[in-house]
C-alpha cells in the first residue's frame, strides 16, 4: 500500500508541488488525473525520464548508505569509499553522475527509440532482484568503477589534468 492510495487528486498534486522536484505539468493536471485518460507516447517517455531520475536518486542513496555501513565516514562526516590505502570522498551527485555515464548512457545508446523506458526498466529490475534475491549487482558495479580508479592511482597510471583550477 502506497502513501498515495488514500489521497485525493488535489492532495497528490499539492504533495508533488511541495517536493520541489520538477514534475511534468501534465502530472499536475487534476482534471486529467480524475479522467483516467491514457497517456500519449510523448507523456510516457516524459514519465519514464522523470521516474528514471527518481530511481537513480534512490539507487545513489542506497549506495551511499552501503558505503557508510562498510567504510564509515570521513573525519568531516562525508561518505567515503575505501580500496586498499585509497580513501575517496563521494557524494549523491558523484554517484548519480557515475550512474548516468556508466549505466544510463550505454542503455540509451543501445536502444535510442525506447529512450528512458529502458533505463527505468533497468532500475526497476535491479530493485526487484535486490529485494527478491538480495542481489548486490549495482553496488558491486559502482564499487568496481571506484576500485579501477583507486588502482590506477596506486599504480601511478592515472594522469591528472595539467590545468587544474
Amino acid at each position: 500500500m502506497s502513501q498515495f492510495d488514500d489521497m485525493t487528486p488535489e492532495q497528490i498534486t499539492e504533495y508533488l508541488k511541495s517536493t520541489g522536484i520538477p514534475v511534468p505539468e501534465w502530472m499536475l493536471d487534476i482534471d486529467r488525473m480524475k479522467s483516467g485518460g491514457k497517456l500519449t507516447d510523448e507523456e510516457v517517455m516524459e514519465f519514464a525520464e522523470f521516474h528514471s531520475a527518481q530511481l537513480r536518486t534512490n539507487a545513489a542513496a542506497r549506495y551511499l548508505i552501503s558505503c557508510s555501513e562498510r567504510f564509515g565516514a570521513s573525519p568531516n562526516g562525508q561518505h567515503i569509499f575505501v580500496h586498499q590505502n585509497v580513501v575517496m570522498e563521494i557524494s549523491q551527485d558523484v554517484i548519480e553522475t557515475l550512474l548516468q555515464h556508466q549505466v544510463e548512457a550505454p542503455l540509451l545508446e543501445e536502444r535510442p527509440a525506447e529512450r528512458y523506458i529502458t533505463v527505468m526498466q533497468f532500475y526497476q529490475m535491479n530493485d526487484q532482484m535486490r529485494e527478491l534475491k538480495g542481489s548486490t549487482w549495482l553496488r558491486d558495479f559502482i564499487d568496481e568503477v571506484f576500485i579501477e580508479g583507486a588502482q590506477a592511482m596506486i599504480d601511478g597510471t592515472l594522469n591528472p589534468p595539467s590545468n587544474l583550477h
